[in-house]
């Protein structure tokens, strides 16, 4: 992907037996047009999704996402191979009752935990890199039309769900200020969502001003000076659902209302690029319209269940 950098990447999956749909759209940041520190990709064979973004300044960012994503689709293939009893990998979905999926995909993202921590280090020449990760994997249930996601995350990429006749579902709780601010029992859940989700300063009282510009700041990270906490979790995908993958340079930009909006009003194959030039139009707002411009990277995978 490194020498098609500066243009807008797209690839979607065409094939009319596979029960989801899956579109992928990621764009640089405009002030470094030819280097992307976010990397994601879908493995369509079965069923592995994620995004990474990276964060290190420079090269060491761009190096950390990709790094990360080559160590978890290498311990994937080592996972299947081992679940498959060693024969010729299968293209299509797993059965959910072949492993304990969610320590699958802990041990994936501690895989490219360390290689961050290693390889990454070495080719970057410096330790000070990191990336957030956001992971989805699907299976099927046996001998049924039920399938599950199980997914992981680390830092602030984030996983939502939309049911067709329900709110937007966060299944993500950032690795950040807001949630630290929570956990301490400084700040209402409640009001840390809404606090996230502020559109312009006069929403908010000064203190509350002050967490929302640094609600960005991730309390962890693949790649930092200690192993992660891996969150992980599964939840049931039915007919119609949609997930998004995305980075921050998504949520950043976009309040949830927006997103559930465009997830809604999209077809399968735009929905992706429709968050990203989105995306990109707020990024280049005027901060007395709103204060949530920001240009970043800005990357989606959005899956659709289609049957």
């Amino acid at each position: 992907m490194s020498q098609h950098k500066n243009i807008r990447h797209k690839q979607g999956i065409s094939d009319n037996h596979l029960p989801f749909k899956i579109v992928k759209h990621t764009l640089a940041c405009e002030r470094h047009p030819l280097r992307n520190e976010d990397s994601l990709f879908f493995e369509q064979a079965s069923g592995l999704a994620a995004v990474f973004d990276g964060v290190g300044g420079s090269a060491a960012g761009e190096i950390a996402s990709q790094t990360a994503r080559r160590a978890a689709l290498h311990r994937w293939h080592q996972e299947l191979r081992e679940i498959q009893q060693g024969q010729q990998l299968k293209k299509g979905l797993v059965d959910c009752s072949t492993a304990d999926y969610c320590a699958v995909l802990q041990r994936l993202v501690e895989a490219a935990d360390e290689e961050v921590r290693t390889e990454g280090a070495r080719e970057a020449g410096t330790d000070d890199l990191a990336t957030t990760v956001a992971m989805a994997m699907f299976c099927h249930e046996s001998n049924s039309n039920e399938y599950t996601m199980f997914y992981a995350h680390v830092g602030d990429s984030r996983v939502y769900l939309l049911h067709e006749n329900e709110p937007l579902k966060r299944l993500t709780i950032d690795d950040g200020l807001l949630g630290r601010l929570v956990e301490s029992q400084m700040v209402e859940e409640e009001n840390a969502l809404r606090i996230d989700q502020a559109m312009r300063a006069e929403d908010l009282t000064d203190v509350e001003f002050s967490y929302f510009r640094l609600r960005g700041g991730i309390t962890q990270a693949l790649g930092g000076p200690v192993p992660p906490n891996i969150h992980l979790n599964s939840i049931p995908i039915a007919i119609g659902d949609r997930v998004l993958l995305c980075t921050d340079g998504i949520h950043d930009n976009l309040t949830d209302l927006e997103i559930q909006d465009i997830l809604r009003t999209s077809s399968r194959h735009a929905a992706a690029r429709n968050l990203v030039e989105r995306s990109l139009l707020r990024s280049r707002e005027e901060r007395f319209i709103t204060i949530r411009a920001k240009p970043d990277d800005m990357s989606a995978t959005v899956i659709t269940r289609r049957f």
